[in-house]
C-alpha cells in the first residue's frame, strides 16, 4: 500500500472510532486512547512538518491553483493566511534542525515546543561554533521531551547556557533590563464610574510582571485551594480572587493578609548571594517564574512586600527534628526554593497552592525538615498518601516512583555559574 491509500484507510479507521459511543468506554479505556491519539497526533505532525518543507523546496503549489504554498496551505487547513505562513515557516525551521526533526514524533514533543527551540536556535549569537550550535540544539531538544511549554519558553531564552553560563547570564539581564524598563513606562491603570444598577466600580490596567507577582502573591493568600477546602458556596473563582482583592486594598499593611499555603503573604524572590553583593549581574526569579533583573534585585532586597531566598548564603536553622510535626516557615520558603512548587512530575502549580509533605510519614517516625520534606499541592498531596507512592531525593531533588520508575518534576533551572 503507497503513502497516500496509507493515510485513506487510517482516515477511515479514525473516523469509524470517532462514530462510536464514547460514553460506553470505562475511564481507564479512554485514558488510554486519548494518550493513543495523541501518539498518532505527533506522527502526523512529523509528517505534516516534513511534507511542508519538501513541498515548499520545490514549489509544490505550482500543480495547483493555489498562488503560493501559504495560500495552499491556507485553503487546505482552514486557517489564515498569517497561520499558514507560520506553520511553513516552521517546516523550513525544523528541516533545517536534524535533532529537533528527529525527535517531532516523540513522546511530549509537539510542534509548539519544535516552534520554540528553533525559535531559539535562529536567535543564536553570529559567532558561536557549528560544534557549539549542535551542543544548544541538542540540550534544548532533550529538555523538550520532558519539560513543559512554559518552562521550555524559560529555558530557551537562556539557550546558550550550555556552552557559556556567563555569556546566557549577561545576555539575559540585559534582555530583562529593557523589558522592565518597558513594562513600567507602559503600565496604565483606570477606574470608571459605578454602575447605576450594581454600584458596581469598573476598574483595569496594565502593570510589570513584578508587580504583578506581588499581587498575585497576595491574592492567592487568600484564594488557594487547601487540603481542608473551605464551603465554597455558590462564589466563582472570578468573584472570590474579587473580594480578595477588595480585602487587600482595605488591609494594605502585610501582617494584615492571610495565610499563603502556610507562609505570610509576601511575594518570595530567589536571588545569588553575589548579585546582592554586586559582584555579578544574575537575573533571580520569583516563586511564579518571572525573571528579575539583578538591578532591580538589588533594589527591592529591603522591600517589606519581597523576602529574597538567597542562594549560597546563610540560612535560618531548617532542621527541627521531633520538635514539631507541621514544617515552619523558614522550611516551607526553603522548600520553596527548592521544588519551585508541586514537586510531584509534571505538576506546575506555585507554591502558595503547595503544602509540606513528609517524605516519611510523621507517624512512622519521620522528621520535620527540609531534607525529608516536599512540597505538594493539594491533588497530589493526597494522591502521593491514597496511592502510596514512594519518595526518594536523589542530590536533594524529589523523585517519585511512578510506574516502576523513579521519575522527577523537570522544571527548569538555570545552570550554575560554576558549570
Amino acid at each position: 500500500m503507497n503513502v497516500i491509500g496509507g493515510l485513506q484507510s487510517g482516515q477511515r479507521f479514525l473516523a469509524d472510532a470517532r462514530a462510536r459511543d464514547l460514553t460506553l468506554l470505562s475511564p481507564a479505556d479512554l485514558a488510554s486512547e486519548t494518550a493513543a491519539v495523541q501518539a498518532l497526533e505527533r506522527e502526523a505532525a512529523a509528517l505534516k512538518m516534513a511534507l511542508l518543507a519538501e513541498a515548499n523546496r520545490q514549489q509544490a503549489h505550482k500543480t495547483t491553483d493555489a498562488v503560493d504554498m501559504t495560500g495552499f496551505v491556507a485553503r487546505e487547513a482552514g486557517v489564515t493566511r498569517r497561520e499558514a505562513a507560520q506553520q511553513v515557516r516552521l517546516a523550513e525551521r525544523i528541516e533545517a534542525a536534524p535533532r529537533v526533526k528527529d525527535a517531532l514524533a516523540k513522546p511530549g514533543m509537539s510542534t509548539q515546543k519544535a516552534a520554540i527551540v528553533t525559535s531559539a536556535l535562529a536567535d543564536l549569537p553570529a559567532d558561536l561554533t557549528r560544534d557549539q550550535r549542535d551542543r544548544v540544539e541538542a540540550d534544548l531538544t532533550e529538555a523538550a521531551q520532558v519539560m513543559s511549554a512554559e518552562q521550555l519558553r524559560r529555558k530557551s531564552r537562556r539557550a546558550i547556557e550550555v556552552v557559556d553560563v556567563d555569556r546566557a547570564d549577561r545576555i539575559e539581564n540585559d534582555r530583562l533590563t529593557r523589558d522592565e524598563n518597558a513594562q513600567r513606562r507602559l503600565s496604565e491603570f483606570w477606574i470608571g464610574r459605578p454602575d447605576e444598577e450594581t454600584g458596581l466600580v469598573p476598574f483595569g490596567g496594565k502593570t510589570d510582571q513584578l508587580t504583578a507577582d506581588v499581587l498575585r502573591a497576595v491574592i492567592e493568600s487568600k484564594t488557594a485551594p487547601r487540603k481542608r477546602s473551605e464551603p465554597h458556596g455558590s462564589f466563582t473563582s472570578v468573584e472570590k480572587a474579587g473580594e480578595a482583592f477588595a480585602e487587600v486594598v482595605r488591609h494594605l499593611p502585610r501582617e494584615a493578609y492571610g495565610n499563603h499555603g502556610g507562609v505570610a503573604a509576601t511575594l518570595v524572590v530567589t536571588v545569588d548571594e553575589a548579585t546582592l553583593r554586586g559582584e555579578t549581574d544574575r537575573a533571580g526569579a520569583t516563586e511564579f517564574g518571572t525573571p528579575v533583573s539583578a538591578g532591580e534585585l538589588r533594589k527591592l532586597a529591603c522591600d517589606a512586600a519581597i523576602l529574597p531566598t538567597v542562594t549560597n548564603g546563610k540560612s535560618q536553622p531548617l532542621d527541627i527534628g521531633r520538635a514539631q510535626r507541621l514544617h515552619t516557615e523558614a522550611q516551607r520558603l526553603a522548600l520553596a526554593q527548592r521544588d519551585q512548587g508541586c514537586a510531584y512530575p509534571g505538576c506546575d502549580r506555585p507554591p502558595g497552592w503547595c503544602e509540606a509533605h513528609h517524605a516519611i510519614p510523621w507517624s512512622e517516625g519521620g522528621p520535620t525538615n527540609t531534607e525529608t520534606g516536599v512540597l505538594l499541592c493539594a491533588h497530589h498531596h493526597r494522591y502521593v498518601h491514597n496511592v502510596g507512592i514512594p519518595i526518594r531525593f536523589t542530590e536533594a531533588v524529589p523523585e517519585f516512583k511512578i510506574r516502576g520508575e523513579w521519575v522527577q518534576n523537570r522544571r527548569y533551572r538555570p545552570l550554575p555559574i560554576s558549570a
